[in-house]
């Protein structure tokens, strides 16, 4: 499974959701401790996977079933479920308009095409950014930001985290 994709980031996020599963509504007043909350809540759910990118840019995220040989500046891994064949790539703006008004959902309709495809299940996946965010270099060609290596994981127990990652409060 071989998918590059390309998502404007204004605010220095962008995850990755099960839109089945994850539970986008926070409140009509919501505030910034109050939304971090919410995504850690969600990620502990396996709904989704959210973090920091250090930069606003427009970012290109490959996905793929194993790493690249470049070293990565960082890495994590999360598990997320698929439940509807499908998850969906999306930004902070997106989920700060589904957090504050009920009938919006993630995917917004203009970054529906952000989707990754796969079976149901369980799945680990190792978020590495290729980047030093103090030292990017904005006219780099043909670069992946982000790769994305899912592996299938229906045995572990899943593993709660406490905050949003590669976010410094």
């Amino acid at each position: 499974m071989l998918t590059k994709l390309n998502i404007t980031d204004d605010s220095g996020f962008i995850a990755i959701a099960n839109a089945d599963k994850y539970f986008s509504f926070v409140d009509e007043n919501w505030n910034f401790p109050q939304l971090l909350n919410h995504f850690v809540a969600q990620m502990n759910k396996q709904a989704f996977i959210i973090w920091a990118t250090g930069l606003q840019n427009t970012w290109t995220i490959f996905f793929s079933n194993k790493p690249s040989n470049q070293k990565a500046f960082r890495e994590f891994g999360k598990s997320i479920d698929v439940t509807n064949g499908q998850l969906f790539l999306t930004n902070y703006e997106d989920l700060t308009m589904a957090a504050q008004f009920d009938e919006e959902t993630i995917p917004a309709n203009h970054n529906s095409q952000l989707c990754i495809k796969l079976d149901n299940g369980k799945y680990i996946f190792s978020i590495r950014q290729m980047f030093d965010p103090e030292n990017y270099d904005y006219d780099q060609i043909e670069k992946n930001d982000f790769e994305v290596i899912i592996q299938s994981d229906n045995n572990s127990k899943p593993i709660n985290i406490d905050k949003v990652f590669w976010w410094a409060d």
